[in-house]
């Protein structure tokens, strides 16, 4: 049997009593007024306020939070957990952890919100010679309602805007 090595690239976890950020992952708010920076070694999300650049407020995720995502409306947060093979559903006013949804695949990595904010693209990297996946997220149910494999390390994604025609 092959070892493959998962440390590195937010795999490893921390060592005992080593709470450092080890940021990952910087996203600002949909009003500017703040950042959360996505703490992969704590698995906790930061804010920041982006005036002052002081700590306002702690957020618990699942392991090893690696991406973040925020809808286009400012009320949820979405962010992969590398370690934790899921991705978690922060509702931002509160604080709190709405839902975590478990990936299809080990290696969650990119997340990217749809222009409607009613979906969110999770991008989940193959190891070995496992392909690539794109786990599809509804916001509103929180569930996870498709999958598609792509190409080996997905490691990112993006969305386009959809403009509809009058």
């Amino acid at each position: 049997m092959m070892n493959r090595d998962m440390g590195g690239h937010g795999m490893a976890p921390p060592k005992p009593a080593d709470v450092s950020c080890s940021p990952t992952w910087a996203q600002p708010s949909a009003d500017g007024a703040s950042v959360f920076v996505a703490c992969n070694k704590s698995s906790e999300i930061v804010e920041v306020d982006a005036t002052a650049w002081t700590l306002r407020r702690r957020i618990p995720t699942g392991d090893g939070v690696y991406n973040l995502a925020a809808t286009h409306d400012g009320k949820l947060l979405i962010g992969t957990n590398k370690r934790g093979q899921s991705a978690s559903v922060i509702d931002i006013a509160s604080g709190k952890e709405l839902a975590r949804i478990p990936t299809t695949r080990k290696v969650a990595s990119g997340v990217a919100v749809s222009s409607d904010d009613r979906y969110a693209f999770v991008s989940i990297e193959g190891v070995g010679s496992q392909p690539g996946t794109v786990d599809i997220i509804d916001l509103t149910s929180l569930q996870k309602v498709a999958s598609v494999d792509v190409g080996q390390q997905a490691g990112g994604i993006d969305f386009w805007k959809i403009v509809r025609a009058p």
